[in-house]
């Protein structure tokens, strides 16, 4: 197992296009690390420029101590399973799982062992015998990931590997990837668009735009302090309320304004945010911190006025889609709370688990 270790990351395609944008990442031995964001980030890129199927413009990439910019795939000991599966159709699941340590000249005995283990593990011994076609999307997903770890490889590469799976089969294989890198004890990236995947599975998440890296932290602190807006924005579902305005002060005391919007901000703010009076700024708060039962139990919370414009039951909670006027927010309440399409409603915000951004440089503040 090994660190992979990224350096100024550059690829650029003819025409000047450039897909990744001076790429820094170090992914310590054993990490588990997401790389996420909508598609056309370049994360797919990134992730191939590692396994060596995408030359790298500009920059290094090293695998353990050794750089690899010109070691070609099949020699620097990675293992990639792609999103398709990439089984090959005439072969048994034994036979796909064999092949690349076939290739490699491995004795019988030793293939024999590995694959036996890794269909063991991974709960597919019974399969060994069938075709591809005659397995389950799940079934397929596995035999692809049985493939990578027979080889024993230094990293494994996941390329959007759950996105061709059901809703229910996306949930389990993610469980059992997860439950892989524990027992595995080895060096993981991943690549998804989907940010539930990149939370609940990743020991860092990535977060990619444009070819940028915008965020490496651990889920929790990228959701409880996005760098930025678009961050904010991304991680989390549904993704936080934003409301463009300005800061006030009126009476020693803080504002957000945004129409007939007054919101008090909280007075332990005020250093870090007094520099921002009378700018344009973005009041972020995500939908759960609105009018949410510990939201509403606070005495003296700050509240927005709304209209309910949707409502939409979830089994143990709802989501009420609002409008002030201005903005349109959402908000996630208690799912017995009485609320019907038209009411005019308060809801209370939850000050400590709010944010404000610069609207002109997008940044977090606090």
């Amino acid at each position: 197992m090994a660190d992979v270790t990224l350096k100024d990351v550059c690829k650029i395609y003819p025409g000047n296009v450039k897909a990744v944008d001076n790429v820094n990442l170090y992914i310590k031995n054993r990490e588990f690390v997401v790389l996420v964001g909508p598609s056309g980030c370049g994360k797919s890129t990134t992730l191939r420029m590692v396994a060596g199927l995408e030359e790298i413009s500009s920059g290094t990439v090293s695998i353990g101590t050794r750089v690899v910019n010109d070691v070609p795939p099949k020699d620097r000991d990675i293992a990639m399973v792609f999103q398709n599966y990439a089984l090959y159709p005439h072969m048994t699941v034994y036979e796909n799982m064999a092949f690349g340590l076939k290739l490699r000249k491995f004795k019988k005995a030793d293939i024999d062992k590995r694959v036996q283990e890794a269909a063991e593990l991974l709960g597919i011994k019974e399969y060994l015998h069938r075709r591809p076609k005659a397995l389950s999307g799940g079934q397929r997903q596995r035999v692809a990931v049985g493939r990578a770890i027979v080889r024993k490889p230094e990293a494994f590469l996941f390329d959007e590997p759950l996105s061709n799976l059901d809703a229910k089969m996306r949930v389990q294989m993610r469980t059992e990837i997860s439950k892989l890198h524990t027992r595995l004890e080895t060096t993981m990236i991943y690549v998804t668009h989907d940010q539930i995947e990149a939370m609940t599975m990743a020991d860092r998440i990535v977060v990619m735009k444009d070819g940028i890296i915008q965020q490496v932290d651990t889920p929790l602190n990228v959701y409880d302090r996005p760098a930025n807006l678009f961050v904010a924005g991304f991680i989390g579902t549904p993704p936080m309320n934003f409301f463009k305005g300005v800061m006030v002060k009126q009476e020693g005391k803080l504002y957000f304004k945004e129409g007939a919007m007054l919101i008090k901000l909280p007075d332990e703010w005020k250093d870090t945010v007094e520099a921002f009076v009378d700018k344009k700024i973005v009041f972020g708060v995500r939908p759960e911190d609105v009018g949410s039962p510990e939201a509403e139990s606070k005495p003296g919370a700050s509240k927005i006025k709304a209209k309910v414009e949707v409502i939409e039951p979830m089994g143990a909670e709802t989501y009420l889609y609002l409008s002030t006027g201005e903005q349109s927010f959402i908000s996630r309440v208690d799912a017995h709370r009485k609320t019907s399409v038209g009411d005019d409603i308060e809801l209370s915000v939850l000050m400590s688990k709010a944010h404000i951004f610069d609207q002109a440089t997008e940044k977090f503040i606090i």
